[in-house]
């Protein structure tokens, strides 16, 4: 007979969250990540930024026990920087953010990491809901491209690594998913938005064009890499793709 005086120990439940070059943006982020006591590792991964990113992290490391500082030399993609963040953690749930999200609240990190701690589903995909009409537009177009994610930490084992390289990381789980079987499940994050690449000001318009336009060459190549039984020859076509 289970004693009633144990309490049962809670999972455990890291963040991994990688950064390029979001010195101006990411404090708000971490002010939330700081505040939600559900939290066991705070992963920060510096994804070799030429701003101060770095530092920002650092000082957020001084103000929590919880939060490590990963830097990577050089600029290797989202992918790899989930990865590395990944392998500093033993964590069985694992919550993926974007550094640059404004009006993010505990309240959303809650909502989306619930459903699997009650085994409801095995992800969720977590889409912005009346913060900016852009942002909620692009969400309803191509949801599988949210960063926002909960999940079960043994999914990203199956994850092509070859496919997720660059932008593709996002494609690359949501394939991985889907083959695998993963119960996947949508939760709003009423008011949250990020900037577009087109509109941030210290990228400036020409630049953010093309970063968008790179973006999407990268996605197509991660879709057909990460689905490539049913298309085997689609890989020499676009194997030059992510160099737009």
């Amino acid at each position: 007979m289970t004693d009633p005086s144990i309490q049962p120990r809670k999972p455990l439940i890291a963040v991994i969250l990688p950064a390029y070059n979001e010195a101006l943006n990411v404090g708000a982020v971490l002010e939330v990540l700081h505040s939600t006591d559900m939290l066991d590792d705070i992963i920060l991964v510096d994804d070799g930024s030429t701003d101060n990113t770095l530092a920002v992290l650092q000082n957020a490391a001084r103000q929590d026990i919880r939060v490590r500082v990963i830097r990577l030399e050089k600029n290797r993609g989202k992918g790899e920087a989930v990865f590395a963040g990944w392998a500093e953690t033993i964590a069985p749930y694992i919550l993926l953010l974007d550094a640059d999200l404004k009006n993010l609240t505990s309240t959303h990190l809650h909502n989306l990491i619930e459903p699997i701690l009650d085994h409801r589903t095995d992800m969720t995909l977590g889409l912005f809901r009346g913060g900016h009409f852009s942002t909620d537009l692009s969400h309803r177009i191509t949801p599988f491209l949210t960063g926002q994610r909960g999940l079960r930490a043994d999914l990203l084992r199956y994850i092509s690594r070859e496919a997720a390289a660059g932008y593709g990381f996002e494609v690359a789980l949501t394939v991985a998913a889907r083959q695998k079987g993963y119960r996947k499940q949508v939760v709003p994050l009423n008011d949250v938005w990020h900037p577009r690449s087109e509109t941030r000001t210290e990228r400036g318009l020409w630049y953010g064009t093309l970063w968008r336009t790179r973006m999407y060459g990268q996605l197509i190549r991660a879709w057909f890499i990460a689905t490539r039984d049913r298309f085997p020859n689609a890989k020499a076509f676009f194997s030059n793709i992510s160099k737009l």
